[in-house]
């Protein structure tokens, strides 16, 4: 056997380091310490006597040597991940860890787990809500749903990645609060009070209203952040404003009367949400039967046309 392949706890720590491009992120995945993973890339390059990594600002970028070693790692740890599967292959039945945005997990997952419940009584799935994007790689989540406005970043070869749709925004808020504003026109929403959500910066109202033809700026918007949506749709039932929503989110609200549309002009930019989880996850079985549900729901109960 080729002696090299002493080097393996090396190459697996190789691995996590090139795949994040991180010593930082490598170390909180191996849970070990950032200096114990740059003392093991040392002894790698030491030992290959190639230099794999140039650090560039914050990230540890691959070398062209580099590039070549993880590509034929991922394809190594592949293989031997798919035999250990086959061999040790999860049963359909189990517990299921799942994780998604706050505002998903109450507004519609966890709202119809029952029906999955009903389909699969043997699965038992566990929920996170969390609006960071969570290591799918130690096994603490099995399937993420994750929700983007472009699918370009979306990229890992060691991931799957399954596209749900693609969803509009339109704002959208209580019968009582539109009965009580006048609002006639995209201008006249530069009054209102509006919910958006913090940090985003691309479905916010202010491009909005460039879209719909109105120059404004933040200070002139009446606008509360709040960190998730299911927040902000708690205070728009309530009556007290208007918020930008998706269908996947609100429009069970709007289809029974509890939310209106005020305007019928969409977000120019639009929400795509996916389904994300390991290759080498050995409850491929559980996975497939959540996903597929998954899917099918989403679009059945969006329903037909906007919101």
């Amino acid at each position: 056997m080729d002696k090299r392949l002493r080097w393996l706890n090396n190459l697996m720590c190789f691995e996590v380091a090139a795949r994040h491009q991180s010593y930082s992120k490598a170390a909180e995945e191996l849970f070990i310490s950032q200096a114990a993973v740059s003392q093991q890339m040392r002894q790698l390059e030491s030992n290959l006597q190639v230099k794999l990594f140039n650090r560039e600002a914050r990230k540890m970028c691959l070398t062209e040597p580099g590039k070549v070693l993880l590509s034929a790692c991922q394809k190594g740890f592949g293989e031997v991940i798919d035999g250990l599967n086959q061999v040790q292959e999860a049963p359909l039945d189990g517990e299921l860890k799942v994780s998604s945005t706050q505002a998903f997990c109450a507004l519609w997952l966890v709202p119809h787990l029952f029906e999955f419940f009903k389909l699969h009584p043997g699965i038992n799935v566990n929920v996170q809500g969390s609006n960071r994007i969570e290591n799918l790689h130690d096994g603490t989540i099995d399937v993420a749903i994750r929700f983007s406005t472009s699918s370009a970043g979306l990229t890992d070869e060691s991931l799957v990645i399954e596209r749900i749709d693609e969803n509009d925004v339109y704002p959208v808020c209580s019968g009582d609060y539109l009965s009580k504003n006048a609002i006639n026109d995209a201008k006249s929403m530069k009054n209102a009070r509006l919910f958006s959500l913090a940090y985003e910066n691309k479905v916010d109202w202010e491009s909005w209203f460039e879209f719909a033809g109105v120059e404004v700026t933040s200070n002139q918007l009446q606008k509360t952040e709040v960190t998730s949506s299911d927040l902000a749709l708690s205070a728009v039932l309530a009556g007290h404003g208007i918020m930008l929503a998706s269908d996947i989110m609100v429009g069970e609200y709007v289809r029974t009367g509890q939310l209106v549309i005020p305007l019928d002009i969409p977000h120019p930019v639009s929400w795509k949400s996916h389904l994300v989880y390991a290759k080498n996850n050995p409850k491929q079985k559980r996975i497939a039967v959540f996903c597929q549900w998954v899917k099918e729901n989403l679009i059945r109960t969006q329903g037909p046309g906007p919101l």
